[in-house]
């Protein structure tokens, strides 16, 4: 697939962009009514010049805004987190967000890091809590042994 110059995801449940980011000859992507949230990865395909994302969950466009060699960059219906980031690029040719969409989108997006950073640090703890129970009872397996033996020695 390595030659790949066009591919079609369009209305897939796609999530992951991440193994694309290899098909260096990759010219055309169009993704509409997917479920891609990140688009990282598309910003090294230096040869991509047609991008159709519309109906996406994407939070992240802004690092496509050195991408310069887009002739087509359809945008539409996305989560783009500021209106400054809408301006990256001047071949941008559809752009379809309110301001106040924008506001509830930066809400919920701090929203959501803030509910991500918090599952985070309850994983930590949980794990620290698990290693500290496996500690804990390695100590009372060493004692049950201590005693069966000081029993067996009586």
């Amino acid at each position: 697939m390595k030659n790949l110059k066009t591919l079609d995801m369009d209305k897939t449940k796609v999530v992951d962009l991440h193994s694309l980011q290899y098909l260096y000859k990759l010219q055309s992507i169009s993704a509409q009514d997917a479920c891609i949230i990140d688009v990282s990865s598309l910003s090294k395909l230096t040869q991509l010049k047609n991008l159709s994302i519309w109906n996406n969950k994407i939070t992240n466009g802004e690092t496509l805004k050195h991408h310069q060699n887009f002739t087509k960059y359809y945008l539409q219906n996305q989560k783009v987190p500021t209106s400054d980031e809408l301006k990256f690029n001047n071949k941008i040719l559809k752009v379809h967000s309110s301001h106040e969409q924008i506001r509830k989108i930066q809400v919920e997006n701090r929203a959501s890091k803030i509910r991500e950073s918090m599952t985070r640090q309850k994983e930590c703890i949980k794990l620290k809590i698990n290693e500290q129970m496996r500690a804990v009872n390695m100590k009372i397996e060493i004692w049950a042994q201590f005693i069966q033996n000081s029993n067996a020695d009586q």
